[in-house]
């Protein structure tokens, strides 16, 4: 993976990995899985200062610009999948208006 040289957020995921919650992204394909990944960077992030705890999950904002450059999920695709996780009660999404990235929350359970 090419990992533009400008986008230094974060290339870890701070905090335990659910197994669980891999699984049921992992139903929805490869793609729902990089949107899993990035949700949880993004967390790690807010974890590694102090922000969040480690077994909670908050908003995170979903920009295609860095999906489609470090991710390599083009905006279509993060739409759809953003949609069908949705509809599957995996994530719970906040749009924010047309041409404003949308916000998403883990909400399937850890169960360990």
């Amino acid at each position: 993976m090419v990992v533009d040289q400008k986008w230094k957020h974060g290339k870890f995921i701070q905090g335990p990995i659910s197994l669980n919650q891999f699984l049921e992204f992992s139903r929805y394909g490869v793609n729902a899985v990089r949107l899993y990944y990035y949700i949880r960077m993004q967390e790690g992030i807010l974890v590694s200062q102090g922000l969040l705890g480690r077994d909670q999950h908050t908003f995170i904002k979903i920009p295609t610009k860095i999906l489609e450059d470090v991710f390599m999920v083009h905006r279509s695709i993060k739409w759809d999948k953003l949609r069908t996780l949705e509809e599957k009660k995996l994530i719970s999404l906040k749009l924010n208006g047309s041409g404003i990235a949308p916000e998403a929350k883990i909400i399937v359970p850890r169960l360990h």
